[in-house]
Protein backbone atom coordinates (compact mmCIF):
# COMPACT_ATOMS: atom_id res chain seq x y z
CA UNK A 1 0.00 0.00 0.00
CA UNK A 2 2.76 2.37 1.10
CA UNK A 3 4.12 1.93 -2.69
CA UNK A 4 1.21 2.18 -4.38
CA UNK A 5 0.68 5.64 -2.13
CA UNK A 6 4.05 6.84 -3.05
CA UNK A 7 3.65 5.87 -6.94
CA UNK A 8 0.18 7.45 -6.83
CA UNK A 9 1.40 10.60 -5.71
CA UNK A 10 4.77 10.91 -7.94
CA UNK A 11 2.43 10.43 -10.89
CA UNK A 12 0.03 12.87 -9.73
CA UNK A 13 2.52 15.31 -9.51
CA UNK A 14 4.33 14.97 -12.68
CA UNK A 15 1.10 15.17 -14.42
CA UNK A 16 0.15 18.69 -12.35
CA UNK A 17 3.24 19.63 -13.92
CA UNK A 18 2.81 18.50 -17.35
CA UNK A 19 -0.30 19.78 -17.34
CA UNK A 20 0.51 23.46 -15.75
CA UNK A 21 2.89 23.79 -18.49
CA UNK A 22 1.17 23.36 -20.99
CA UNK A 23 -1.58 25.53 -19.63
CA UNK A 24 0.67 28.00 -18.51
CA UNK A 25 -1.39 27.55 -14.75
CA UNK A 26 1.22 28.63 -12.15
CA UNK A 27 -1.49 27.41 -9.42
CA UNK A 28 -1.17 24.06 -10.87
CA UNK A 29 2.56 24.20 -11.24
CA UNK A 30 2.75 25.42 -7.62
CA UNK A 31 0.94 22.41 -6.32
CA UNK A 32 3.52 19.98 -8.57
CA UNK A 33 5.90 21.50 -7.21
CA UNK A 34 4.66 21.22 -3.72
CA UNK A 35 3.58 17.26 -4.42
CA UNK A 36 7.75 16.51 -5.84
CA UNK A 37 9.09 18.72 -2.44
CA UNK A 38 7.02 16.13 -0.28
CA UNK A 39 8.07 13.37 -2.02
CA UNK A 40 11.45 14.31 -2.13
CA UNK A 41 11.28 14.82 2.08
CA UNK A 42 9.59 11.83 2.42
CA UNK A 43 12.38 10.00 0.23
CA UNK A 44 15.47 11.86 2.54
CA UNK A 45 13.83 10.95 5.78
CA UNK A 46 13.54 7.37 4.66
CA UNK A 47 16.87 6.81 3.58
CA UNK A 48 18.09 8.31 7.16
CA UNK A 49 15.70 5.97 8.85
CA UNK A 50 18.09 3.35 8.44
CA UNK A 51 21.73 4.77 8.33
CA UNK A 52 24.00 5.32 10.91
CA UNK A 53 22.53 2.66 13.33
CA UNK A 54 24.38 0.20 16.06
CA UNK A 55 22.97 -3.05 16.86
CA UNK A 56 23.76 -6.05 19.80
CA UNK A 57 21.89 -9.28 19.72
CA UNK A 58 21.12 -10.87 22.30
CA UNK A 59 20.51 -14.91 22.26
CA UNK A 60 20.45 -18.19 24.80
CA UNK A 61 23.66 -20.19 23.94
CA UNK A 62 21.51 -23.32 23.97
CA UNK A 63 18.12 -24.65 23.77
CA UNK A 64 15.80 -28.23 23.15
CA UNK A 65 14.24 -28.54 19.88
CA UNK A 66 10.62 -27.70 20.36
CA UNK A 67 11.02 -24.71 22.89
CA UNK A 68 10.51 -21.42 22.31
CA UNK A 69 13.69 -19.28 21.63
CA UNK A 70 13.24 -14.88 22.42
CA UNK A 71 15.97 -13.06 20.42
CA UNK A 72 16.36 -9.72 21.69
CA UNK A 73 17.88 -7.01 19.37
CA UNK A 74 18.94 -3.66 21.04
CA UNK A 75 19.27 -1.33 18.26
CA UNK A 76 21.46 2.74 18.81
CA UNK A 77 21.15 5.47 16.53
CA UNK A 78 24.66 7.22 16.22
CA UNK A 79 23.10 10.33 15.31
CA UNK A 80 20.94 13.16 16.60
CA UNK A 81 18.10 12.93 14.42
CA UNK A 82 14.60 12.08 14.96
CA UNK A 83 13.84 8.58 13.86
CA UNK A 84 10.68 7.88 12.38
CA UNK A 85 9.55 4.13 13.25
CA UNK A 86 11.50 1.14 11.79
CA UNK A 87 11.69 -2.54 11.69
CA UNK A 88 14.48 -4.92 12.25
CA UNK A 89 14.26 -8.17 10.42
CA UNK A 90 16.96 -11.17 11.48
CA UNK A 91 18.42 -13.37 8.68
CA UNK A 92 18.26 -16.71 10.64
CA UNK A 93 20.27 -19.45 8.87
CA UNK A 94 18.45 -21.06 6.13
CA UNK A 95 18.75 -24.39 7.76
CA UNK A 96 17.89 -23.53 10.86
CA UNK A 97 14.19 -24.70 10.32
CA UNK A 98 11.66 -22.95 13.01
CA UNK A 99 8.49 -22.48 13.01
CA UNK A 100 5.61 -19.90 14.95
CA UNK A 101 8.40 -16.77 14.40
CA UNK A 102 6.77 -13.66 15.22
CA UNK A 103 7.32 -10.41 13.74
CA UNK A 104 9.82 -7.92 15.57
CA UNK A 105 7.78 -5.20 16.99
CA UNK A 106 8.61 -1.22 15.51
CA UNK A 107 11.01 0.66 17.28
CA UNK A 108 12.24 4.49 16.70
CA UNK A 109 16.01 4.28 17.60
CA UNK A 110 17.84 7.36 19.81
CA UNK A 111 20.83 8.55 20.24
CA UNK A 112 21.68 8.44 24.04
CA UNK A 113 19.14 5.06 24.68
CA UNK A 114 19.49 1.73 23.60
CA UNK A 115 15.41 0.42 21.94
CA UNK A 116 15.34 -3.29 22.45
CA UNK A 117 12.96 -5.08 20.14
CA UNK A 118 12.69 -8.90 20.32
CA UNK A 119 11.21 -12.12 18.22
CA UNK A 120 10.41 -15.16 18.81
CA UNK A 121 10.27 -18.72 17.05
CA UNK A 122 10.42 -22.79 17.77
CA UNK A 123 13.39 -24.60 16.41
CA UNK A 124 12.58 -28.13 14.23
CA UNK A 125 15.76 -29.26 14.07
CA UNK A 126 19.18 -29.83 16.07
CA UNK A 127 22.51 -28.40 15.30
CA UNK A 128 24.61 -25.37 15.63
CA UNK A 129 24.17 -22.27 13.87
CA UNK A 130 25.78 -19.10 13.06
CA UNK A 131 24.61 -15.73 11.65
CA UNK A 132 25.13 -12.14 11.19
CA UNK A 133 23.12 -10.28 9.33
CA UNK A 134 19.75 -8.16 9.57
CA UNK A 135 17.75 -6.03 7.70
CA UNK A 136 16.02 -2.94 8.70
CA UNK A 137 13.08 -1.63 7.03
CA UNK A 138 12.03 2.07 7.80
CA UNK A 139 9.73 4.68 6.05
CA UNK A 140 9.07 8.16 6.48
CA UNK A 141 6.56 10.00 8.74
CA UNK A 142 3.64 9.93 6.34
CA UNK A 143 4.63 5.98 5.64
CA UNK A 144 4.49 6.53 1.54
CA UNK A 145 8.11 5.48 1.21
CA UNK A 146 10.22 2.38 2.60
CA UNK A 147 14.01 2.11 2.40
CA UNK A 148 15.91 -1.38 3.05
CA UNK A 149 19.19 -1.87 3.95
CA UNK A 150 20.99 -4.78 5.35
CA UNK A 151 23.37 -4.59 8.29
CA UNK A 152 26.67 -7.38 9.28
CA UNK A 153 26.50 -7.09 13.14
CA UNK A 154 28.34 -9.35 15.45
CA UNK A 155 28.32 -13.03 14.90
CA UNK A 156 25.76 -14.73 17.04
CA UNK A 157 25.01 -18.46 17.96
CA UNK A 158 22.97 -21.12 18.84
CA UNK A 159 23.02 -24.83 19.66
CA UNK A 160 19.56 -26.41 19.40
CA UNK A 161 20.26 -29.65 21.24
CA UNK A 162 17.98 -32.69 20.26
CA UNK A 163 14.61 -33.18 22.07
CA UNK A 164 14.64 -36.66 23.96
CA UNK A 165 12.04 -38.84 22.52
CA UNK A 166 10.48 -41.38 24.94
CA UNK A 167 11.23 -45.01 23.50
CA UNK A 168 9.66 -48.35 25.35
CA UNK A 169 12.53 -51.22 23.79
CA UNK A 170 13.19 -54.70 25.52
CA UNK A 171 17.04 -54.85 25.51
CA UNK A 172 18.39 -58.13 26.00
CA UNK A 173 18.93 -59.59 29.40
CA UNK A 174 22.11 -61.34 30.59
CA UNK A 175 23.10 -61.55 33.96
CA UNK A 176 26.36 -59.85 34.78
CA UNK A 177 26.00 -57.74 31.60
CA UNK A 178 26.37 -54.11 32.41
CA UNK A 179 23.75 -53.50 30.18
CA UNK A 180 20.98 -55.34 31.46
CA UNK A 181 21.75 -53.88 35.16
CA UNK A 182 21.97 -50.31 34.06
CA UNK A 183 18.20 -50.78 32.81
CA UNK A 184 17.21 -52.74 35.71
CA UNK A 185 18.30 -49.98 37.96
CA UNK A 186 20.84 -52.58 39.66
CA UNK A 187 23.87 -50.26 39.25
CA UNK A 188 22.79 -46.83 41.14
CA UNK A 189 23.39 -46.33 44.53
CA UNK A 190 25.11 -50.15 44.90
CA UNK A 191 28.50 -48.91 45.78
CA UNK A 192 30.27 -47.25 48.40
CA UNK A 193 31.96 -43.99 46.92
CA UNK A 194 29.71 -40.88 46.05
CA UNK A 195 30.28 -39.36 43.25
CA UNK A 196 27.95 -36.32 43.18
CA UNK A 197 24.66 -34.98 43.78
CA UNK A 198 21.61 -34.74 41.26
CA UNK A 199 17.76 -33.35 41.47
CA UNK A 200 15.62 -35.99 42.74
CA UNK A 201 13.81 -38.41 40.79
CA UNK A 202 10.61 -40.14 41.67
CA UNK A 203 11.84 -43.99 43.39
CA UNK A 204 14.91 -42.60 45.12
CA UNK A 205 15.69 -43.09 48.87
CA UNK A 206 14.80 -40.34 51.18
CA UNK A 207 18.33 -41.79 53.09
CA UNK A 208 20.45 -40.81 49.96
CA UNK A 209 18.95 -36.78 50.30
CA UNK A 210 21.74 -33.90 50.32
CA UNK A 211 20.54 -31.84 52.89
CA UNK A 212 22.78 -29.38 53.14
CA UNK A 213 22.84 -29.06 49.23
CA UNK A 214 19.18 -29.44 48.77
CA UNK A 215 18.81 -26.46 51.73
CA UNK A 216 21.40 -24.76 49.77
CA UNK A 217 19.75 -24.40 45.93
CA UNK A 218 16.01 -25.10 47.76
CA UNK A 219 15.67 -28.29 45.43
CA UNK A 220 15.84 -31.89 46.46
CA UNK A 221 19.20 -33.13 45.86
CA UNK A 222 19.84 -37.04 46.60
CA UNK A 223 23.43 -38.26 46.20
CA UNK A 224 24.84 -40.44 43.53
CA UNK A 225 27.15 -42.98 44.01
CA UNK A 226 30.05 -45.14 41.93
CA UNK A 227 28.35 -48.56 40.42
CA UNK A 228 29.57 -51.88 41.92
CA UNK A 229 29.41 -53.32 38.44
CA UNK A 230 31.16 -51.13 36.11
CA UNK A 231 28.04 -51.12 33.52
CA UNK A 232 28.97 -49.41 30.58
CA UNK A 233 27.24 -48.69 27.45
CA UNK A 234 28.52 -47.36 24.22
CA UNK A 235 26.52 -45.48 21.15
CA UNK A 236 27.29 -45.62 17.57
CA UNK A 237 24.93 -43.15 15.25
CA UNK A 238 25.07 -44.07 11.47
CA UNK A 239 26.74 -40.69 9.87
CA UNK A 240 27.61 -42.32 6.41
CA UNK A 241 26.76 -39.83 3.61
CA UNK A 242 23.54 -40.60 2.20
CA UNK A 243 22.04 -42.47 5.84
CA UNK A 244 19.87 -39.73 6.95
CA UNK A 245 16.67 -40.14 4.97
CA UNK A 246 13.44 -37.84 4.63
CA UNK A 247 13.17 -34.14 4.62
CA UNK A 248 12.99 -30.93 6.60
CA UNK A 249 12.93 -31.92 10.44
CA UNK A 250 10.91 -35.34 9.75
CA UNK A 251 14.37 -37.37 9.17
CA UNK A 252 15.79 -40.69 10.38
CA UNK A 253 19.02 -39.04 11.62
CA UNK A 254 16.82 -36.78 13.80
CA UNK A 255 14.24 -39.36 15.15
CA UNK A 256 17.47 -41.66 16.04
CA UNK A 257 19.11 -38.67 17.97
CA UNK A 258 16.17 -38.03 19.77
CA UNK A 259 15.77 -42.00 21.15
CA UNK A 260 19.73 -42.17 21.61
CA UNK A 261 19.63 -39.05 23.81
CA UNK A 262 16.22 -40.90 26.18
CA UNK A 263 17.88 -44.00 26.21
CA UNK A 264 21.41 -42.21 27.39
CA UNK A 265 19.38 -40.28 29.81
CA UNK A 266 17.84 -43.33 31.24
CA UNK A 267 21.40 -45.04 31.19
CA UNK A 268 22.58 -42.22 33.45
CA UNK A 269 19.85 -42.48 35.72
CA UNK A 270 20.33 -45.65 36.72
CA UNK A 271 24.46 -45.18 37.50
CA UNK A 272 25.73 -46.57 34.41
CA UNK A 273 29.04 -45.15 32.02
CA UNK A 274 27.58 -43.56 28.59
CA UNK A 275 30.11 -43.12 25.90
CA UNK A 276 29.94 -42.33 22.29
CA UNK A 277 33.64 -43.52 20.75
CA UNK A 278 33.23 -42.09 17.51
CA UNK A 279 32.07 -38.55 18.16
CA UNK A 280 34.12 -37.99 21.35
CA UNK A 281 38.02 -38.16 21.43
CA UNK A 282 38.49 -40.25 25.32
CA UNK A 283 36.20 -41.13 27.58
CA UNK A 284 34.47 -38.26 29.97
CA UNK A 285 34.87 -38.91 33.48
CA UNK A 286 32.21 -36.16 34.52
CA UNK A 287 29.47 -36.26 36.99
CA UNK A 288 26.19 -37.62 35.46
CA UNK A 289 24.59 -34.31 34.96
CA UNK A 290 27.54 -32.69 33.50
CA UNK A 291 27.90 -35.82 31.06
CA UNK A 292 24.33 -35.94 30.26
CA UNK A 293 24.62 -31.81 29.02
CA UNK A 294 27.80 -33.24 27.39
CA UNK A 295 25.84 -35.76 25.78
CA UNK A 296 23.19 -33.26 24.61
CA UNK A 297 25.81 -31.05 23.13
CA UNK A 298 27.61 -34.04 21.23
CA UNK A 299 23.99 -35.04 19.35
CA UNK A 300 23.04 -31.31 18.12
CA UNK A 301 26.52 -32.09 16.43
CA UNK A 302 25.31 -35.09 14.69
CA UNK A 303 25.69 -35.11 10.96
CA UNK A 304 25.19 -37.51 8.17
CA UNK A 305 28.18 -36.48 6.22
CA UNK A 306 31.42 -39.15 6.37
CA UNK A 307 33.19 -41.20 3.70
CA UNK A 308 33.17 -44.11 6.64
CA UNK A 309 30.65 -46.37 6.95
CA UNK A 310 29.31 -47.36 10.57
CA UNK A 311 30.44 -50.70 10.56
CA UNK A 312 34.10 -49.48 10.11
CA UNK A 313 33.48 -47.93 13.37
CA UNK A 314 32.18 -50.35 14.65
CA UNK A 315 35.22 -52.37 13.71
CA UNK A 316 37.76 -49.52 15.52
CA UNK A 317 36.45 -50.63 18.50
CA UNK A 318 37.51 -54.31 18.54
CA UNK A 319 39.16 -55.13 21.71
CA UNK A 320 39.00 -51.18 22.94
CA UNK A 321 35.51 -51.48 24.76
CA UNK A 322 35.42 -53.19 28.38
CA UNK A 323 34.74 -56.43 28.90
CA UNK A 324 31.06 -57.18 29.70
CA UNK A 325 30.25 -53.58 27.56
CA UNK A 326 27.32 -52.94 25.53
CA UNK A 327 27.85 -51.52 21.93
CA UNK A 328 24.39 -49.71 20.80
CA UNK A 329 24.27 -49.15 17.39
CA UNK A 330 22.06 -46.96 15.51
CA UNK A 331 21.02 -47.16 11.64
CA UNK A 332 18.87 -46.61 8.84
CA UNK A 333 20.31 -47.70 5.96
CA UNK A 334 21.76 -51.69 5.69
CA UNK A 335 25.40 -51.61 6.48
CA UNK A 336 27.28 -54.84 5.29
CA UNK A 337 30.47 -54.28 7.27
CA UNK A 338 28.34 -53.98 10.25
CA UNK A 339 27.78 -57.99 10.14
CA UNK A 340 31.55 -59.18 9.93
CA UNK A 341 32.30 -56.31 13.04
CA UNK A 342 29.73 -57.66 15.19
CA UNK A 343 31.05 -61.19 14.87
CA UNK A 344 34.41 -59.65 15.86
CA UNK A 345 33.32 -57.70 18.93
CA UNK A 346 31.15 -60.84 19.87
CA UNK A 347 34.11 -62.51 20.16
CA UNK A 348 35.21 -60.38 22.20
CA UNK A 349 32.81 -60.48 25.02
CA UNK A 350 30.95 -57.04 23.82
CA UNK A 351 27.20 -57.62 23.91
CA UNK A 352 25.93 -55.81 20.15
CA UNK A 353 22.17 -54.52 20.29
CA UNK A 354 21.30 -52.97 16.93
CA UNK A 355 18.80 -50.43 16.80
CA UNK A 356 17.18 -50.73 13.42
CA UNK A 357 15.16 -48.28 11.66
CA UNK A 358 13.13 -48.83 8.28
CA UNK A 359 14.12 -46.03 5.92
CA UNK A 360 11.01 -46.66 3.71
CA UNK A 361 8.75 -44.93 6.41
CA UNK A 362 11.13 -41.91 5.91
CA UNK A 363 11.63 -41.83 1.99
CA UNK A 364 9.37 -38.04 0.45
CA UNK A 365 8.26 -38.08 -3.26
CA UNK A 366 11.70 -35.98 -3.72
CA UNK A 367 13.86 -39.14 -3.01
CA UNK A 368 15.17 -40.40 -5.91
CA UNK A 369 16.98 -43.43 -4.58
CA UNK A 370 15.93 -46.27 -2.05
CA UNK A 371 18.65 -47.37 0.22
CA UNK A 372 18.77 -50.81 1.59
CA UNK A 373 16.47 -50.27 4.89
CA UNK A 374 18.11 -52.04 8.24
CA UNK A 375 14.79 -53.41 8.89
CA UNK A 376 15.50 -56.15 6.09
CA UNK A 377 14.40 -59.64 7.53
CA UNK A 378 17.92 -60.97 5.67
CA UNK A 379 19.38 -58.23 7.29
CA UNK A 380 18.22 -58.94 10.71
CA UNK A 381 19.11 -62.50 10.24
CA UNK A 382 22.91 -61.82 9.62
CA UNK A 383 22.92 -59.45 12.43
CA UNK A 384 21.66 -62.07 14.57
CA UNK A 385 23.46 -64.93 13.10
CA UNK A 386 26.67 -63.01 13.71
CA UNK A 387 25.66 -62.82 17.78
CA UNK A 388 23.78 -59.36 17.69
CA UNK A 389 20.51 -58.71 19.65
CA UNK A 390 18.91 -56.49 16.95
CA UNK A 391 15.64 -54.15 18.05
CA UNK A 392 13.27 -52.87 15.32
CA UNK A 393 12.35 -49.54 16.67
CA UNK A 394 9.41 -47.44 16.09
CA UNK A 395 9.23 -44.59 13.47
CA UNK A 396 6.67 -42.64 15.06
CA UNK A 397 7.14 -39.82 17.07
CA UNK A 398 4.81 -40.18 20.31
CA UNK A 399 4.42 -36.67 20.67
CA UNK A 400 4.44 -35.89 17.22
Amino acid sequence: MRNIAGFALTTASAFLAVVAIMLNAPSLFYMGTALIATLGACQLQAWLSVRALKFERIAPESVRVGELVTVEIMVWSLQKIRRPLITVNDELPVKLLVSERSPSLPIAPAYDLPIRTQYQFRPLRRGRFKWSRLSVEGTDALGLVTKRRTFDTDLAEITILPRPIPVAIDLPMAAGWGISEAESGQTRGAGIEPRGVRAYSYGDSLRHVHWRSSAKTGQLLVKEFEAGTHASASFLIQRSTGSEIGGGANTSLELICGHVAYLAEQFLRRGARVDFPAIEDKPSMSGSGERLHEIYDLLAGVQANRTESIGHDAADLVGTLPPGSALIVALTVADDFLVDAVARLASHGTQVVPLLYDAERFLTKKTMRHPPSAVDPTYIEQLRSAGAFPVVMPTEDPVG
